[in-house]
């Protein structure tokens, strides 16, 4: 996962849908509507930390914990109003969902619609096509669900999705679809409703524990270990419904309420960073610091000076939409300067956030909640709501290539766009032959870019076939005792090593991103209790390669047939990104000529040799990828088609594989025909 990872991706919340236009428009629910400016003024330290942090992350390494902030006020807002509501008998299931609608829809819209404009002038066809689901995953608000399914050794840089933000408004349009329902089903059990709230808190709590380590992804971007940190929230709000006023807590009490809480904000945007598991138990600074805050009340110092100060008030009530156009501005402008941007444009792109979010809400969103208040609110209701439903029938259609981007009709473009999603590997598994006797597949996932032929050899039958098992990991090199934090990679590789010495298993062919293994900074000795990074090839860590010559070693010794792959072509030479060149908003193609065989063979030599070496020893045999892909004098870049012959610098293209890597079918095939087809057919 790259240094920007996913779960630094983290961004306020749209925890501002009950915002007041002003003090005098009510807002959350004791025994009577109150409105409270401080909790706007919280709103905007969240904003303001997760935009610092979008910005300038080595500088607010913890601010992407604003979000935790927002899901805290959302809770306590969402259900007082609930609440109160449904104690006066006044609350309906069509009122509270079109509110939400006229507070949401109409700035999402907006921004969605831009953001699909901007991606029609400036975006490759792929990142078109990749806005296209995004858009309708945040219209449809599952963004969340999109991003963790998405998640993983294939996930597009995070910085580089535009539309990444909206997870958060996911969690949150889930809660509102389960939350009312059970907050009604219990209406007439009030008493009953805290113990509601304390039993999904704790479940939602303890399983985001129980994920954060094994499963990161989904303990981030899953609801259902969310909702505890929305549930923080409820149990004031349903600690308020209950009193016809505030209880009587002295002043000072309360200061020191507002001042913990201020504390715990600072240790968060301080303390907390990618990688450290989060949320897990890092969240509870950020959601206890808010949760405090709001405790302590509009009395509070803190609360009364800093938070109920009318520009920060302000900055709230603009949080929104600042918040839903901050990072597509951010994220664009990364994709157009080709990485982090100047601090300069990073400053810029924050004041034209600030510039369009004062636009939106003073022009679309308070007309828009004005007529939520006469006639025309089911009018503004379903306009809103058509024009969201239509932006993800759209990007659909954009998904689907039925909508295409400008830069679709730049010549080759196209082609070289298309293969960056020319990869197909639905998994490991088993393919039954017509022998008991296996071939092994092994590695990660260079080993998973043969698998389209493997697939092809089974269904063609040309030939009877052996049964074939593939067992792979991406990001896990095949080398016995070193791990990787997330990969599980000592587990998967003690485990394959002995699936291979089972008799059914006659061949074993292992692969491997072999030049990233050596360079990859996060290995680590297994049962290294402080996981102390491995630098490989170096006397130090001798042991790594001399582990995996006695393991292969051993199966030969047990009469198996092991073939060691040796690196296949690498570089910014072969990336299909690097042969779309930008020209501001536009593209021009640069079509590489043919790599020297020689320069290749040199560059994979560090590695390489030794595993021949390695082969040499164990008496196991070498295949190299060149001998298939490369003449005698040249690595070609491209095949017949003018298509890349790689999906990126390191990774063949599937249908490539699929149709002209025969150096496996030697060993899947019973004998084979005579003369099988070579890939120098699809070479140029």
């Amino acid at each position: 996962m790259p240094a920007w990872s996913l779960r630094s991706c983290a961004g306020a919340a749209t925890v501002c849908i009950t915002v007041a236009d002003s003090p005098k428009d009510p807002i959350i629910s004791q025994s009577r509507h109150v409105y409270r400016p401080d909790i706007d003024g919280l709103r905007a330290i969240a904003v303001a930390a997760v935009l610092a942090f979008h910005a300038f992350p080595n500088s607010f390494p913890g601010g992407f914990t604003g979000v935790d902030i927002f899901f805290v006020i959302s809770g306590f807002l969402i259900s007082g109003i609930i609440l109160h509501e449904l104690r006066a008998g006044s609350f309906t299931f069509a009122q509270f969902y079109a509110r939400r609608i006229r507070r949401i829809f109409p700035a999402l819209a907006l921004v969605l619609a831009a953001c699909l404009a901007f991606g029609w002038w400036a975006l490759t066809p792929y990142d078109y096509d990749q806005l296209g689901a995004h858009v309708a995953a945040g219209a449809g608000f599952v963004s969340n669900i999109l991003l963790w399914r998405e998640s993983g050794y294939w996930d597009t840089d995070s910085a580089l999705k535009p539309l990444l933000h909206l997870w958060s408004l996911g969690v949150e349009e889930q809660y509102y679809l389960v939350w009312p329902v059970l907050l009604f089903v219990l209406r007439r059990h009030m008493e009953r409703i805290f113990w509601l709230i304390l039993g999904i808190a704790a479940a939602s709590f303890a399983l985001n524990i129980v994920l954060v380590g094994r499963l990161p992804e989904a303990a981030f971007y899953l609801p259902a270990t969310r909702f505890w940190e929305l549930m923080l929230g409820s149990i004031v709000a349903y600690l308020h419904s209950r009193r016809a006023k505030p209880p009587d807590v002295p002043l000072a009490w309360l200061n020191l309420a507002a001042l913990a809480g201020t504390g715990l904000l600072i240790l968060a945007f301080v303390l907390v960073r990618d990688g450290r598991g989060f949320p897990g138990w890092w969240a509870l600074l950020p959601t206890l610091g808010s949760l405090l805050l709001i405790l302590s009340g509009p009395q509070a110092w803190i609360n009364r000076r800093i938070l109920a100060n009318r520009v920060i008030v302000y900055i709230g009530l603009i949080s929104y939409p600042l918040y839903l156009w901050h990072w597509p501005i951010l994220s664009f402008a990364r994709i157009l300067n080709g990485g982090l941007p100047p601090v300069s444009i990073r400053i810029g792109a924050l004041v034209a956030s600030v510039l369009l979010a004062c636009a939106t809400f003073e022009w679309v969103e308070k007309p828009i909640r004005r007529m939520g208040r006469g006639a025309a609110a089911p009018r503004a209701a379903g306009l809103s709501a058509a024009c969201v439903g239509a932006l993800a029938v759209y990007g659909l259609l954009v998904l689907g290539n039925f909508a295409q981007a400008r830069s679709d009709s730049v010549p080759h473009l196209a082609e070289i766009s298309a293969a960056y999603s020319d990869w197909h590997f639905p998994g490991n598994g088993t393919i039954r032959g017509d022998t008991q006797q296996a071939v092994l597949f092994f590695g990660d996932s260079h080993m998973q870019q043969f698998l389209p032929r493997i697939e092809t050899l089974m269904h063609e039958k040309h030939a009877p076939r052996r049964t074939v098992i593939f067992r792979t990991r991406g990001g896990c090199a095949p080398v016995p005792g070193i791990e990787r934090t997330g990969y599980g990679c000592e587990r998967f590789v003690a485990e394959t090593f002995a699936l291979a010495r089972r008799p059914e298993v006659k061949t074993i062919i292992i692969s491997a991103s072999w030049a990233g293994f050596t360079v990859r900074t996060d290995y680590y000795k297994a049962g290294d209790e402080d996981g102390k990074p491995l630098k490989m090839l170096t006397p130090q860590t001798e042991w790594v390669l001399a582990g995996f010559e006695a393991a292969v070693t051993q199966l030969v010794a047990a009469g198996k047939e092991v073939v060691i792959v040796l690196s296949s072509p690498f570089g910014d030479q072969f990336d299909p990104r690097e042969m779309a060149r930008r020209d501001g908003l536009g593209f021009h193609v640069v079509l590489p000529p043919a790599v020297p065989r020689s320069a290749m063979t040199s560059e994979r030599a560090f590695i390489d040799d030794r595993l021949i070496e390695v082969a040499r020893r164990a008496h196991a045999i070498v295949l190299d990828p060149l001998d298939t892909l490369c003449t005698a004098s040249v690595c070609p870049v491209l095949d017949s088609a003018g298509k890349p012959l790689l999906k990126d610098n390191s990774h063949l293209r599937s249908s490539f594989v699929s149709a002209h890597f025969d150096a496996f079918d030697r060993y899947v095939l019973i004998d084979p025909p005579a003369a099988p087809h070579t890939a120098a057919a699809g070479l140029r």
